[in-house]
């Protein structure tokens, strides 16, 4: 069946585009192998670390099986939360220092070693007899390993499921709004944008938190944790602006931003603020509000470097 037939009949009722996708995305076969990434000291270039990253080819045949694995990749990084909860515990168990590799890692490498790849999550499959030779260090990783799969697959499972419902009211709302006239692979494009666009609101929504990345760092905040409270916040002092030393542009620039960035808290909006693990606001979205503002990205982030400069320098 056509793509656009498909969709068509999943708008008149006839059938559920979503639950499809997602069913095909649970059965997306992949074809999986390791590349070796090696790490060196910046300083003497001797080599620091290596591990073996996993790499999956999916197996794709009909036009829909691009939108499921685009689907199942969403799933995956939403659920990866599952494997840094129990595996961050592991990653400290000083069992293989030796080869200054971590637990986890010391599994793919054998793994590699014997042509095979599994992903975390299906490490049940991995057993010892499965290597022609092993090391005393490599039953010990497979031990505490299988010791938290369970509640790795079991928080994998609960995410899975938010995800696939915020994935649901994604579709249902974008595919209405599919241009049917378009090639496959355009329909494809749309949908798969789509989805990337607004798929982080939808799970925001679903468990009732936001996430944030800060310094290669990523964390989830409740959303009735994030204080919005007047005395809570002081905008100068977030956004490190105060009027000392400034230019007669880089002071309406300053005006301009905090008479914004105060009337989006005043509203209650917390989408356009960056939030501490305690709720706390510690910056704004850049992007947002030079777009309020109609700049450019790049030249509102560099006016408000060189104002916050003048700032830090008046502080120290």
């Amino acid at each position: 069946m056509k793509l656009a037939t498909y969709i068509k009949q999943h708008n008149e009722g006839k059938r559920d585009f979503a639950k499809s996708v997602i069913r095909l995305s649970e059965n997306i076969q992949y074809e999986k192998s390791y590349e070796r990434v090696e790490k060196y000291d910046f300083n003497d270039g001797y080599l620091t670390y290596k591990y073996f990253k996993i790499i999956r080819k999916p197996i794709l045949n009909k036009p829909i099986d691009y939108i499921a694995v685009r689907v199942r990749s969403l799933k995956e990084v939403y659920a990866k939360y599952a494997y840094t909860l129990h595996l961050s515990k592991l990653n400290n168990y000083d069992i293989n220092d030796y080869e200054n590799m971590r637990v986890v890692e010391t599994i793919h490498s054998e793994l590699n070693a014997i042509g095979k790849a599994y992903d975390v999550y299906e490490f049940d499959k991995v057993t010892i007899d499965i290597f022609p030779r092993h090391s005393e260090i490599l039953e010990e990783c497979l031990k505490v390993v299988h010791s938290v799969l369970p509640a790795i697959k079991a928080e994998r499972k609960r995410l899975f499921e938010q995800a696939n419902n915020a994935i649901t009211r994604v579709l249902n709302d974008i595919l209405p709004k599919v241009d049917l006239t378009k090639s496959e692979r355009e329909i494809v494009k749309y949908i798969d944008t789509a989805l990337a666009k607004r798929i982080q609101r939808e799970l925001n929504r679903e468990n009732g938190t936001r996430k944030f990345n800060r310094n290669g760092k990523s964390y989830y905040v409740p959303v009735d944790a994030l204080k919005m409270k007047p005395k809570q916040f002081i905008p100068p002092k977030v956004l490190k602006i105060d009027f000392l030393n400034l230019n007669q542009h880089q002071r309406k620039f300053a005006k301009k931003l905090l008479e914004l960035v105060q009337q989006e808290f005043d509203k209650g909006e917390s989408d356009n603020f960056i939030f501490d693990e305690d709720g706390n606001i510690i910056g704004i979205k850049k992007r947002y509000f030079a777009n309020q503002m109609g700049i450019k990205e790049s030249n509102f982030k560099n006016s408000l470097a060189r104002i916050q400069v003048k700032y830090q320098d008046y502080k120290d």
